[in-house]
């Protein structure tokens, strides 16, 4: 398996039950699913032809509400952090290495953590030998109120798919599963833990939280990948709650990855450029032309500030509504009429 984007194949057509939402990522079975989902542009000759009457499930609908992940310098840098994690995560009497994927919301930091996760089990596919029991990466979600053992062992037996209650039906509260998850990270050689939403911790929380993930990790080994606005220092503040704060310019916090939104000026539009091209390339729509969503990248910026969950949602539902007018391509009004994008004053717009 290789760890880059881009190792696609043809999306099929929808199946019995394609309608039903797909599993979260925070479990196993989602998690891998996510892992090898694969995602290609179709062909233009290969589909109906321009003018033709369109439904919900039309192949080109159902493409562009996604896309392929647009590969920004923050999800480059991903896989290499992935391969510095694998690399570090032997046996070393330092313990291993963490991380936190940092900056502001919106501009697409779930995406890296879980390319950082995605690229460590391509990985572990190449070095190691194939094992379809090995669960190499863990990724969970902050709970809610957090405030015991209890609670941290849940969405860890979530994604390992123990049941921990009794009867579901009944209500009755969980038991710690703090054991049975130890024995699969133990047993399935998990390396590598990415927990989402860290900055939902309130600050009472920190200790108990950062007291389970040290535990985990010093027993097994295991790195984490902490994600969300903040999460550099929220880590640093937990681990400076037990032992003395690192002297001015010292070491002692857990490297970041910084993911911010993309600049655009005439000084510095290179990389807005490049994405702008990305999703170019990408529309499968019969009267866009190569070139012309980049006539567009001062307004596409100007609509987004540079963010890129809704730059993706502001494209993805332009081309969705090009293609069922008919007007098959992409324009300003055609942008200017969805209700997505960021804007300073936040208007309520008229449907």
């Amino acid at each position: 398996m290789t760890i880059e984007e881009g190792f696609e194949v043809p999306l099929s057509p929808p199946a019995a039950g394609d309608g039903e939402r797909p599993e979260r990522p925070t479990v196993r079975a989602g998690w891998q699913s996510y892992v090898h989902r694969i995602v290609v542009p179709p062909e233009l000759g290969d589909l109906l032809p321009a003018d033709t009457p369109v439904d919900a499930g039309d192949a080109r609908l159902r493409y562009h509400a996604t896309m392929r992940t647009v590969q920004t310098p923050a999800l480059k840098k991903a896989v290499v952090l992935a391969r510095r994690l694998w690399l570090a995560s032997g046996s070393r009497s330092e313990g291993p290495l963490h991380l936190a994927v940092d900056g502001p919301g919106e501009t697409g930091m779930t995406t890296v953590l879980r390319q950082i996760g995605r690229a460590f089990e391509g990985i572990v596919s190449d070095q190691l030998p194939a094992d379809r029991t090995r669960i190499p990466v863990i990724h969970i979600n902050v709970p809610l109120s957090p405030s015991s053992k209890l609670d941290w062992s849940i969405p860890f037996a979530d994604f390992v798919g123990h049941q921990h209650t009794k009867d579901p039906e009944s209500g009755q509260r969980s038991t710690d599963m703090t054991g049975p998850v130890c024995h699969v990270m133990k047993t399935r050689g998990t390396r590598l833990v990415l927990v989402d939403g860290i900055d939902r911790l309130e600050n009472s929380e920190l200790k108990t939280a950062f007291d389970y993930f040290g535990y985990l990790a010093g027993e097994f080994g295991v790195s984490f990948v902490y994600c969300g606005p903040g999460a550099r220092d929220i880590a640093n503040a937990a681990r400076r709650g037990k032992r003395a704060e690192a002297p001015a310019g010292g070491a002692g916090g857990i490297p970041a990855l910084a993911v911010n939104p993309i600049p655009y000026s005439p000084d510095a539009y290179d990389i807005w450029h490049e994405v702008i091209k990305f999703f170019d390339q990408d529309l499968r729509l019969h009267r866009h032309s190569p070139g012309d969503l980049l006539a567009l990248a001062a307004h596409l910026h100007e609509r987004t500030g540079g963010y890129m969950k809704p730059l993706s949602y502001l494209i993805c539902q332009a081309a969705q509504e090009a293609i069922e007018t008919g007007t098959e391509a992409i324009t300003k009004e055609l942008l200017d009429n969805q209700l997505v994008g960021r804007f300073d004053d936040d208007p309520i717009l008229q449907i």
